[in-house]
């Protein structure tokens, strides 16, 4: 797993998206000698009618997990996180659920759009490419605009909608798309917060994480030193995906830690 010991992105069967338990998942960081995890399930009020239900059962997820934390104490350290699905009326709904539930850790996520989900080639039809991209690209930065910056942690995937575009990223770059990204990565240095390197690009064979290296780069110049490292994994095989690549990565960019929450509180781990 070379210098990085922590996945803190993935999915367990409390996502509507994942059949893994979390034990599975928990074993499966053993096997491959991760020093910890943590579980961020999707929680996405609002998420357009599809065949997976996007909201968690609170009750249920923090009935388990701290037996899991205990049951495997010393051996593994387990987060409890969570992936909010930000749109824009929902900032204030987020704020509420990071101040009653004891997250470790928070993503925040744009997956959904005017009623409509870019996974669903539906999403594309009738409109060119890029003005998909730049109104994904606008909406995450008003939405974020709006967020409490107390109420997440790190920006997952920023450019999650790459993944499914007609030509996904043959025709995108950073540079194509600054004028829309460097307002996103501004807005996270200003608030201390974490930008996420989400390995899940390599796994659907863009070649690049998410986001693309060009935007990581665009980040460190700006002076973004904050992010965070995750697979993105609703399978046991893709948890610690590509890792290596993701350590030599972010420091031929430049960077010299990435982050691990404990309690919302942010540790930098040496790369």
């Amino acid at each position: 797993m070379g210098n990085i010991k922590y996945d803190s992105h993935l999915h367990s069967d409390f996502s509507g998206d994942c059949d893994t338990s979390a034990a599975q998942m928990i074993e499966r960081a053993l096997s491959l000698g991760l020093d910890g995890l943590c579980f961020t399930e999707h929680e996405d009020p609002d998420a357009p009618p599809s065949e997976c239900d996007f909201s968690i059962d609170f009750e249920r997820y923090f009935a388990l997990l701290p037996k899991l934390q205990e049951q495997y104490r010393g051996r593994l350290q387990i987060g409890i996180g969570m992936e909010y699905g930000i749109q824009p009326h929902l900032p204030a709904a987020f704020a509420k659920l990071s101040r009653e539930y004891p997250f470790d850790y928070i993503i925040a996520s744009l997956h959904n759009l005017n009623n409509m989900d870019p996974y669903y080639p539906s999403y594309f039809e009738g409109r060119s490419e890029r003005d998909c991209y730049e109104e994904f690209f606008r909406v995450q930065y008003e939405t974020l605009r709006q967020c409490d910056p107390t109420s997440f942690d790190t920006l997952g995937h920023m450019d999650y909608i790459v993944r499914y575009g007609p030509n996904r990223n043959k025709y995108y770059s950073y540079e194509s798309y600054s004028d829309f990204i460097d307002p996103i990565l501004c807005l996270l240095i200003e608030n201390g917060k974490c930008l996420e390197l989400n390995t899940g690009g390599l796994k659907y064979d863009l070649g690049e994480p998410n986001p693309c290296t060009g935007i990581l780069r665009r980040y460190r110049e700006l002076g973004g030193e904050l992010v965070t490292v995750g697979s993105d994994a609703h399978e046991p095989e893709y948890l610690g995906y590509c890792f290596d690549y993701a350590a030599e990565l972010l420091q031929e960019l430049g960077f010299r830690y990435y982050t691990v929450f404990e309690q919302r509180i942010g540790q930098q781990v040496r790369l």
